[in-house]
């Protein structure tokens, strides 16, 4: 007997579900025709099928659906979406008890992967096989490049694991590997060449393999290729632990040698060898919740290592300390003790042996109103110079300071006034056998009032946005006194700022602007401008008199509109020590262009540029430019042409520096990772070295 011809849609599952079914959610199906069978209790869909449970949809012309065992046989532009991806093909044999089901001439998306096999298995462990097939990120039919293998497994959102592939550009094999895992939620590829020409390095090759050791190490792999140097290798490896915390392990090692004499001159000497590298470890260990442990080693085998070749690193931080921190949080403040050695025996460093410090943070004292802050250090400092030279200085040194001071409101203005002091022990100064007790008391206050207006605007002008405009005006003065130290610097060997205290006397008055407005019920600062200045008093060791004036002003208005502006003006010599600007308008997404400033009265005076255009979907174009004023010269300049190839995107760069030359580098990246082999044109333009400068992988 069949029933429900012509019906919309009918249910899979009975009213009254078995005791073993009670668990299992109904099956929808809906098509154009239903028939649903009691006697063999099938359902009989014909044009636009839809079968439903959960958050899996099957889609086909024609299905036989089994009410009984909750197979499906679907037959007809078949397309099985689930939590997995979707896979599409000519008919399917689906479980939707189990979820398992198998493709016949299929074709699987689970983006950013694509892939295509003679048959596509859904497993009963939520992973997905594909059988004598390929993978890759182009949504193409023909894609231009594949991963081919007999056995393809797919555990969606986890990895992808493939045994004896071969990496296909269009139909040409370019490589064969016997194994295949990657970590589908990477947005990294297993692979990344980066070919170059550079000054310093001629011709270059740069090359990372990325790895996982289960699921608490991962790493890369390096092997660099340079005319000039010759060959290095490299490994970086991230870990972490349940108990003990999370690490970062960087090795590079470069038996280098002088290769820009031409090779095959018959006459030129032995090449000889030079063995350079580096050694970076980092572990951070959150032993409970109040306490922390951080470890950095840090070794070079020469002081140009890093410039040579981690120019980025370099320009970050060009030697880098080797410590061990170790931080408990109080229930008033925080103790910690520290120990700073000196590896890198090139270098001068001020050493730790250890040091111990307490910090107490502004804390109020009982219902006085008083608040109590202070620091206190005990430290063991020895000073080094570089080798050969032997020279090397130390002390013991106890230091606490403190300041206790009464925060109130007379009015409408904000009014705290402070007093403290500060203590140093030296258990040795310039006299080595002589120690002293420095003393130094301070006092002050700090004023400021606020005073706020809103005015009535609406306007979306330019795209602005604006609901109402708030204006704030703080005014602030902060009144400073430190007495002379009972102990000059001058007697002092100085280790760090402690060590050169001098008498200050002076009042700072600074002016606070902001413009405020509402957006999506948000408050959004559109302008904050603040300009200060100092003015010495006659007890001042700098003498009498405004110092410097200060101006910083950060403007926002809309997402297409940024400036960014400070400056320092010294009023004794009457000239400008420092100006900088920043200015960026990107009024459209296919164009945009910046401009900076940066003057140093002491360093320099450039201007930089950059430029973004694109052309078509396909093409586009970024530029940038350092000049120098001064000397009237092209610092910098950087021009970069991408083609969109689909799946892929070609950089064409060319960039020349004064000091380093002209380099020329073609560059492929998937479109499915964007993070890695970006290039990118920014005023903070540095040199990008791909591949050996990542920690994990990435590209810098």
């Amino acid at each position: 007997m069949v029933v429900g011809l012509g019906v919309r849609n009918a249910f899979a599952q009975p009213e009254e579900p078995s005791q073993g079914q009670k668990q299992q959610q109904q099956v929808e199906v809906n098509g154009d025709t239903v028939e649903y069978s009691q006697q063999s209790e099938e359902v009989v869909a014909k044009g636009n099928v839809v079968l439903k449970q959960g958050d899996t949809t099957l889609f086909c012309d024609e299905v036989h659906f089994s009410r009984k065992t909750n197979i499906a046989y679907a037959v007809g532009n078949v397309v099985l979406q689930s939590p997995r991806g979707e896979v599409s093909g000519d008919e399917i044999t689906f479980n939707f008890a189990t979820m398992e089901g198998r493709f016949f001439g299929a074709r699987l998306q689970a983006y950013p992967y694509y892939g295509k096999g003679k048959v596509v298995a859904y497993r009963r462990d939520k992973s997905i096989e594909v059988d004598n097939g390929w993978v890759t990120t182009s949504d193409y039919d023909k894609p231009e490049f594949r991963v081919e293998s007999k056995k393809i497994e797919v555990y969606p959102g986890h990895e992808l694991v493939a045994r004896h592939i071969q990496v296909k550009l269009g139909n040409f094999p370019v490589m064969y590997l016997p194994f295949f895992k990657h970590r589908l939620d990477d947005t990294q590829p297993k692979f990344l060449l980066t070919p170059g020409y550079d000054k310093d390095w001629g011709a270059f090759l740069l090359s990372q393999y990325r790895f996982y050791a289960g699921s608490k190490i991962k790493g890369t792999l390096h092997v660099d290729y340079r005319s000039f140097l010759g060959l290095g290798e490299g490994a970086d490896v991230e870990y972490e632990s349940d108990r003990f915390g999370s690490g970062l392990l960087r090795l590079y090692y470069a038996d280098e040698g002088n290769l820009t004499s031409k090779l095959w001159d018959s006459s030129r000497a032995p090449t000889p060898k030079r063995q350079r590298y580096k050694i970076e470890w980092r572990h951070k260990w959150i032993l409970d919740e109040t306490t922390t442990a951080i470890w950095q080693y840090y070794q070079l085998s020469d002081q140009t290592f890093l410039k040579d070749y981690f120019e980025r690193d370099f320009n970050v931080d060009s030697f880098p300390d080797t410590f061990f921190v170790l931080t408990k949080n109080l229930p008033h403040g925080t103790l910690s003790a520290r120990t700073d050695l000196r590896i890198n025996r090139f270098t001068t460093k001020v050493e730790r042996k250890p040091e111990i410090q307490y910090t107490l943070s502004n804390t109020r004292i009982g219902n006085t109103g008083l608040y109590f802050k202070n620091i206190s250090t005990f430290t063991n400092l020895v000073k080094k110079n570089p080798v050969p030279s032997d020279y090397r200085i130390s002390t013991l040194r106890g230091d606490t300071n403190y300041e206790l001071s009464y925060p109130t409101k007379i009015g409408f203005v904000e009014f705290k006034p402070y007093v403290g002091g500060e203590q140093t022990y030296y258990s040795k100064t310039i006299d080595p056998k002589k120690g002293e007790l420095r003393n130094i008391f301070k006092g002050g206050a700090a004023m400021s009032a606020r005073f706020f207006r809103t005015y009535d605007v609406h306007t979306n002008i330019w795209g602005l946005d604006i609901n109402r405009l708030r204006h704030i005006i703080t005014p602030q003065v902060l009144y400073e006194f430190t007495t002379k130290p009972s102990v000059t610097d001058t007697e002092l060997n100085q280790f760090d700022s402690i060590d050169s205290r001098t008498r200050v006397h002076n009042i700072n008055f600074s002016l606070e602007n902001k413009l405020q407005t509402k957006r999506d019920g948000k408050t959004v600062e559109l302008l904050r401008a603040i300009t200060g200045v100092d003015y010495r008093l006659a007890e001042d060791a700098r003498g009498k008199g405004f110092d410097h004036i200060t101006t910083n002003v950060d403007f926002r208005p809309s997402n297409w509109l940024t400036l960014y502006f400070d400056s320092s003006y010294d009023t004794r010599a009457h000239h400008l020590d420092t100006a900088n600007f920043d200015l960026f308008v990107n009024p459209q997404n296919n164009w945009s262009v910046g401009i900076g400033k940066r003057y140093n009265r002491e360093v320099d005076d450039q201007i930089t540029a950059q430029f973004y255009y694109k052309f078509n979907p396909k093409w586009r174009f970024h530029a940038f430019t350092r000049y120098d004023i001064d000397s009237n010269k092209i610092k910098e300049q950087d021009y970069i042409l991408t083609r969109d190839l689909h799946a892929w995107e070609m950089d064409t760069r060319v960039h020349d520096s004064e000091g380093d030359g002209l380099q020329v580098l073609l560059l492929f990246r998937l479109k499915a990772f964007p993070q890695v082999g970006a290039i990118t044109a920014s005023q903070s333009f540095e040199r990008q070295r791909s591949g050996s400068q990542s920690a994990s992988g990435s590209t810098n």
